[in-house]
């Protein structure tokens, strides 16, 4: 069972681009919900003014990326229309997204402690996928070459030691546990004096997330964290909290209610597929100054990964990486002159295929547009699928003249091809 998990994590590790397009689907909703808005402002202004500002600070506040976050995005994001002279809504995308991903960076030293000799309590309410994470994780530290060992201090739910004695098995990892009932604190002195015995690299401790009231519950992590300083005082100790990334608002609430009894260094974001609250993990990494190291978009093994705030960021506006790196602000960076393309392999034939190409990612016309194919003296390019919609439009004017009007989606596509026909004019 163990090598059928390994070869499993081992497929992780290969399948990164395969993460962001789960990543990417999981926050359908929340793009939906936050980048449609986005768009919408970006189109409906002229010219950036303290409007445009304001119309963009609602659309990040209601999509659950918080005050404080919004506040500082939108001061950076004044800073770089300044002092880059940008006049034009639709040439702050990119900066916006910068300023995003900066809001979210997680640190050089964020995961220093899968290479020390660590005790990492996991904590959080019930339901929010504790137990789940802890399974996952040990899975993902073993496959690492790391020796690893769970202890089960959640025993105050039922079956939660079964639960958890699953993925110790399926992680091939021991378990120290206690009977149903059974005081966790204890289990967590001997689960730490184990580790210390058996020269274990990482000790992942699943806690309780509801006893008879809050107050007891909040005792109970203090106690096992005064525990853990006597016993292993030289131990890198790390306390992550997982939060439901459905939740919106109340995650932020839970994340300060735990933070008072344990200082918290990390987060788990569970449950981000299907969501559209999505935005509640760049709020929390604002409002508690705690970074987001793993995110879970899914129930498979794969599905939790860690958190990468350049593709968080590109799965929620719908880029692809590759693409988001060959980009820069049109009005900000003349793209270097080369030679002139051939037209034929410019323009295909008006019967082409409509599938996207690796330069026009689905439904991502509305980004920063991709590598061109055509430029002009003046530095603008002009995208490669601008200029097979105009072989096409040309195309289909001369075969029917008398065309009807196209429907409000063709229209919206006349209105981009024309802004780039301005440009390279």
């Amino acid at each position: 069972m163990g090598e059928e998990w390994n070869q499993e994590m081992d497929a992780e590790d290969r399948e990164h681009k395969s993460f962001f397009a789960r990543l990417k689907e999981g926050l359908t909703k929340t793009r939906n919900n936050i980048v449609r808005g986005i768009d919408n402002v970006f189109s409906g202004f002229s010219t950036i003014d303290e409007e445009f500002y304001e119309e963009l600070e609602e659309i990040l506040v209601m999509g659950d990326i918080g005050v404080n976050a919004t506040t500082q995005i939108i001061d950076r994001l004044k800073t770089q229309v300044r002092e880059n002279h940008i006049k034009q809504p639709a040439d702050c995308k990119e900066f916006l997204m910068q300023s995003i991903k900066e809001q979210m960076q997680v640190g050089e030293n964020a995961y220093d402690f899968e290479r020390e000799q660590s005790i990492v309590m996991i904590i959080g309410v019930n339901g929010v996928g504790k137990t789940t994470s802890v399974g996952k994780l040990a899975g993902k530290y073993k496959a690492e070459g790391r020796k690893v060992l769970i202890a089960a201090a959640d025993t105050f739910r039922a079956a939660a030691g079964d639960q958890l004695a699953e993925w110790a098995k399926r992680a091939d990892v021991p378990m120290v546990g206690g009977k149903e009932g059974a005081d966790p604190a204890s289990v967590v002195y001997d689960a730490v004096n184990a580790a210390k015995a058996r020269g274990v690299d990482m000790l992942l401790i699943d806690t309780a997330g509801r006893l008879h009231n809050k107050k007891n519950l909040m005792e109970e992590l203090r106690k096992m964290n005064r525990i853990i300083d006597r016993e292993f005082p030289n131990a890198h100790r790390e306390n992550f909290i997982v939060l439901d990334g459905t939740t919106g608002q109340n995650a932020l609430v839970q994340a300060r209610e735990f933070g008072d009894v344990a200082e918290l260094t990390g987060i788990i974001l569970t449950k981000m597929d299907g969501t559209a609250k999505g935005g509640i993990a760049v709020a929390i990494q604002s409002e508690l100054q705690v970074p987001v190291k793993y995110i879970g978009v899914g129930e498979k093994i794969e599905d939790l990964q860690r958190f990468d705030p350049s593709d968080f960021v590109d799965a929620l506006f719908d880029v692809e990486p590759e693409a988001q790196a060959e980009t820069v602000p049109e009005s900000v960076v003349e793209t270097e002159t080369t030679s002139e393309p051939d037209p034929a392999e410019a323009v295909s034939d008006e019967t082409a295929s409509d599938a996207p190409t690796a330069a026009e990612p689905e439904d991502t016309e509305e980004t920063t547009p991709a590598v061109s194919e055509e430029s002009s003296g003046s530095g603008w390019t002009m995208p490669a699928w601008v200029l097979e919609s105009i072989a096409q439009e040309e195309a289909a004017r001369q075969a029917d003249p008398d065309r009807e009007q196209e429907d409000d989606a063709d229209e919206e596509k006349k209105e981009k091809v024309s802004f780039w026909k301005k440009l390279w004019s």
